[in-house]
């Protein structure tokens, strides 16, 4: 029984933290309550509450007795005590989980290139012009970003490289790195998504990767920042 409990946490934790990035609400908004989860995730009381708490353990949400649950404040702080609990909970760090995913990505270049996939621009280029107008009109842009990766990956054709894909991005989909970028960085991030399309079009994979590697520099840059005030001690 308890396996199957904790399966029902998990899969409630995964479809608030979706619901969460989806629905563009803002720190402190006010979120469902208890009730209004229960009925949505069809689960138990004892469900929802553990995995509120549970996100509430990592910022995702703050609980107020008696008040509801509202969501968290996505600061620095937020994101440390985040890092912190995967760290603690799974082992992994984060340069460690980007070079990860920055492998990945890099393959599903290759993949496509190589194996000569037909793939589907229109929508590739369909979802980062809605990426595009989601910075020019100050919108969450983290959905039709995450989206633009996914499907990139998914057309490899390849299930199994996309399921380990999907491994990678649930890490990342807590820390929210790109909240900290401003719009002329979400610009540049923009066009070189459009520079991919180009360089899979003319199957140049050399172009296509060396775009991809200067997309993960904002990540990276993130990282060093973090691992410079670990060590001179600021966290």
């Amino acid at each position: 029984m308890s396996i199957q409990k904790e399966s029902l946490v998990d899969i409630a934790i995964k479809r608030i933290k979706d619901h969460i990035t989806t629905s563009g609400l803002k720190p402190n908004d006010k979120y469902l309550s208890e009730k209004e989860l229960i009925s949505q995730l069809q689960v138990s009381r004892t469900v929802v509450r553990e995995a509120l708490i549970s996100l509430q353990s990592i910022g995702i949400v703050n609980i107020k007795p008696g008040g509801g649950v509202y969501i968290g404040d996505p600061n620095l702080d937020t994101i440390k005590e985040i890092l912190k609990h995967h760290y603690d909970t799974y082992g992994v760090k984060l340069r460690e989980l980007t070079e990860l995913r920055k492998v990945i990505e890099l393959g599903a270049l290759r993949l496509i290139i190589e194996n000569d996939i037909d793939v589907d621009f229109l929508q590739l280029e369909e979802i980062n012009e809605s990426y595009y107008k989601a910075i020019i009109q100050k919108q969450d842009t983290r959905k039709d970003d995450r989206l633009f990766h996914q499907t990139l990956i998914k057309m490899t054709h390849n299930e199994t490289f996309y399921s380990f894909s999907e491994i990678i991005h649930e890490y990342f989909s807590l820390t929210k790195i790109d909240l900290v970028q401003k719009e002329a960085k979400l610009i540049k991030s923009y066009h070189q998504h459009t520079g991919m399309i180009d360089a899979l079009k003319e199957k140049d994979l050399s172009i296509a990767q060396k775009i991809m590697t200067l997309h993960f520099e904002p990540v990276f840059e993130f990282i060093n920042q973090m691992e410079d005030k670990t060590r001179d001690g600021t966290y």
